[in-house]
């Protein structure tokens, strides 16, 4: 676990800075996310917004929508993963992320961006232009699944002209997005540090993911620059299809966060021992 801190902390309140989470893609690792938020959860740590990518943007739309980290702790336990591989493009030959977004649409059900518990943006990538496009109005749901159509996988998703694609390959690790949100600390969490150190890729997947974290290691380490506090569970020797290690990766996100809690504490209470 790898964790930076920037902010002068020089004044005394009695009331926390207002927390946001920047919650980074990887697969089967995001799983790890919800042992960083049952940390933050049983410290009576309030999260007032999230920006997700890919995985991180269905953590965030199942914890947005009202599950705590242990129901969603059980949700991952029980989950045939198998979703994840269902519909074939008939024009492209490649899979159809539509399984993702049922997967969820059941879980938050139907819910719209206005009517989540904490506010969300999830971000995504215009795979001609290169730009963001992030959400934060709309179908939950939908947003979350084009967030995590990882390209050279799953087929693009079509949206007002434009191809959307996973958020990874332009904010793996949203810092950008949750700077934006009304908070005053960012906390990110990024999930493939260790990934390149995981050993020969077996899986066409798990090989083109690889790739794409090659290429991503310059932004993701500008945007956990610019966060208050950027944490990276150390996962290495689980991969991006390890859906059945939750218990393992839940332990590792948790072991990040308890690493880091002390900062964390003394960024939101100002100077306040952790």
């Amino acid at each position: 676990m790898h964790a930076r801190m920037m902010l002068d902390l020089t004044e005394n309140t009695n009331e926390p800075l207002r927390l946001g989470l920047a919650l980074g893609g990887g697969a089967a690792r995001g799983i790890a996310h919800v042992g960083v938020l049952q940390v933050l959860w049983e410290n009576h740590i309030p999260v007032r917004a999230i920006a997700g990518t890919s995985a991180g943007a269905m953590v965030g739309a199942m914890i947005a929508s009202g599950f705590t980290p242990d129901e969603l702790a059980e949700v991952a336990r029980r989950s045939n993963w198998w979703f994840l591989a269902k519909d074939v493009s008939l024009r492209s030959g490649l899979l159809r992320s539509v399984g993702i977004e049922k997967w969820l649409r059941r879980h938050t059900k139907n819910k719209s961006f206005n009517e989540l518990r904490v506010p969300l943006a999830v971000v995504t990538s215009d795979l001609v232009s290169g730009e963001s496009v992030v959400f934060a109005s709309g179908d939950v749901a939908w947003a979350a699944r084009v967030s995590a159509t990882v390209p050279g996988i799953y087929a693009p998703v079509e949206y007002q002209g434009r191809l959307l694609v996973d958020g990874g390959l332009t904010q793996n690790v949203p810092v950008t997005t949750a700077r934006e949100m009304d908070v005053d600390v960012v906390l990110a969490v990024s999930l493939n540090g260790s990934f390149l150190d995981s050993g020969k890729p077996e899986r066409p997947a798990e090989a083109i993911q690889q790739a794409i974290s090659i290429l991503q290691r310059a932004h993701v380490e500008e945007q956990l620059g610019r966060a208050d506090l950027a944490i990276t569970p150390n996962l290495a020797g689980l991969g991006l299809t390890d859906f059945r290690a939750v218990d393992e990766f839940i332990r590792l996100g948790r072991e990040a966060m308890e690493s880091a809690l002390p900062k964390l504490q003394s960024i939101l209470w100002k100077g306040m021992e952790g």
